[in-house]
Parts: structure tokens; sequence; C-alpha cells
């Protein structure tokens, strides 16, 4: 399996050079992964894609087997160009989690290495920064700075208001008239359905989708002894709680609460991958190249 790729200290305090984070996190991690000319083939290297019965054992990449323990095959075409458009939740809720296990910086990470990854790849990055007020967009195509763009959009995003869908989103999503990937990246604690709304609409998109439920540690264990005076982040509302008495209540409500997202998302055919925002990225990045794959073949 590879090395653990940590979100830690060393990473975020480079956030504000996610151009040379991005780097290093992907390099580090696809030792290998790079564009070169290949034995019984004249084009260069370009995307991987699963491997399936009946491939040349020769085209394998035994490095990335080494790292991941899964087999890949290199394709060698002029250009993939598969239209990758990243959804980034910037809501108040997602500024939540100590340190290195903040949701927003990590969720601002992993959209960085994804969006370098899909350029080293030669797929077509965008970005679309989501919130009840506003929506910031970078459309994807494969212009020669994109992803610096992209960079740049993350470094400056801070994460404020609520989590709404709104009708200005939907409409952008309804622009799209390619078959594409969508990352949809969030904690998806949302008024009412309408973070799930934004799946079904990508599905009606045509889009082949793969979410990240990102979850603070703290939300996922409750490490509280002392009666707290809890405010949501997004409404300002207070709520004393006494996390010994409501610890057993509130785990089962946030585990029915995954358990509907990821219902829906096998309702609908999307990838679901709950990310504790303490695990390494590696494990992102093996669901994003899994879902790519597949999308390839």
């Amino acid at each position: 399996m590879p090395h653990s790729l940590k979100l830690d200290a060393g990473l975020l305090a480079a956030i504000d050079d996610l151009s040379l984070m991005a780097r290093t996190v992907v390099e580090g991690f696809f030792e290998g992964l790079h564009r070169s000319p290949f034995l019984g083939y004249s084009t260069e290297f370009s995307a991987y894609r699963a491997y399936t019965q009946g491939d040349n054992l020769r085209h394998i990449d035994w490095k990335v087997w080494a790292r991941t323990d899964e087999y890949y095959v290199k394709q060698f075409e002029d250009d993939t160009n598969l239209r990758c458009q990243i959804f980034l939740d910037t809501s108040a809720s997602m500024d939540f989690g100590a340190d290195q296990a903040n949701k927003f910086n990590y969720g601002r990470v992993l959209a960085a290495v994804l969006s370098y990854l899909m350029v080293r790849q030669r797929d077509a990055p965008g970005l679309i920064l989501f919130n009840d007020s506003a929506q910031q967009a970078i459309p994807a195509q494969t212009a020669r700075h994109q992803a610096d763009e992209i960079f740049a959009l993350l470094t400056r995003a801070t994460a404020q208001g609520r989590t709404v869908v709104g009708q200005s989103l939907l409409e952008l999503i309804g622009t799209f008239s390619r078959r594409g990937l969508a990352v949809v990246i969030s904690d998806f604690f949302s008024e009412g359905e309408t973070g799930l709304e934004l799946l079904r609409q990508l599905d009606a998109a045509r889009q082949e989708v793969i979410v990240f439920h990102l979850l603070a540690p703290e939300e996922l264990d409750l490490p509280y002894h002392q009666e707290y005076i809890m405010e949501d982040s997004e409404t300002g509302q207070e709520l004393p709680v006494h996390p010994e008495l409501f610890r057993k209540e509130y785990q089962k409500r946030l585990g029915d609460f995954c358990e509907c997202l990821r219902e829906e998302c096998i309702k609908l055919e999307i990838d679901y991958q709950q990310l504790r925002t303490d695990a390494p990225l590696d494990v992102a990045l093996i669901a994003y190249l899994d879902r790519r794959a597949a999308v390839s073949q």
C-alpha cells in the first residue's frame, strides 16, 4: 500500500502555495506518473485505467501497483480531455475541526490536489465554490494556466454562509452540455434536501459523480465530557448539550444522516466516500482514480 499522505502541519503551512503543495502530494503518491514514451507506442502517456482481463501485462504500471496494490494500465492517447468539475462547499459549517483536521482546509487541499492530478492526466479541471449567497466558478477547460487559476481561487476562498444549493447553481449545472466527471466535496450539512438536490441535478446533467463526504473527528467521535453551549456556525442558534447524556442519540442521528446520503448515492449510481479529515489524502486519491478509470473504459 502507498505511504500515507497525512494532511500535516507541513502541508498546511504551504496552503498559500497550493501549486507547490499539490505537486508535492501528487508526485509523492504516484512516483513515476509522468508523460513519457513507452515500449510499442509512438504517442505519450496520458492517463490510467483499471486493468481488465485480457490487457497486455507489459502495459501495467508496476510502480503504481507497488504503491496501491491495484493494477492500472497506462493509456497512450493524444488527449483524454475528460471534463472534471470540482464542487467545493464553502459554507460556515465547513470551518470546523481542530488544526489539520479542519474540514475547510482539508477540502481546499483535496480540491487543489485533484486539480493538479487532473491536469497531469490531460483532463480539463474546473472549480465551483458554493454556499447560500454566491457561487464562484472556473469552467472546466484545458487552458495552459488552468491549474494556477484554480489554486488562486482556492487560496482566496473563505468559509461563510449556509449550505444551500440555490437556483443560480442549479442553472449553472444546466449549462453542462458534455458528459463529464463531477467531484463534490462537502459535509452536506444543508437545509432540507438541497445537498441531495445538487447530486440529483448532476445526475440529470449526465455527469459521473463522486462524493467526498467530509466529517471532522470531533463530529464523529464527540470526544467531549463536560456540558457545553454549542452554537450552529451557520444560523448562530445556541443549544446547551451534555455529551455524556446525548452521545448515543447524537451518534444514531449522525449515522442515520450518513446512511440517507449513502443510499441516495447508491440510487443515483454515485460513488460515495466518507472521509474523516484526519484520514490520509491517499484514501481520496485512490477513490478518485478508481472512478476515473471506470469512466474511461
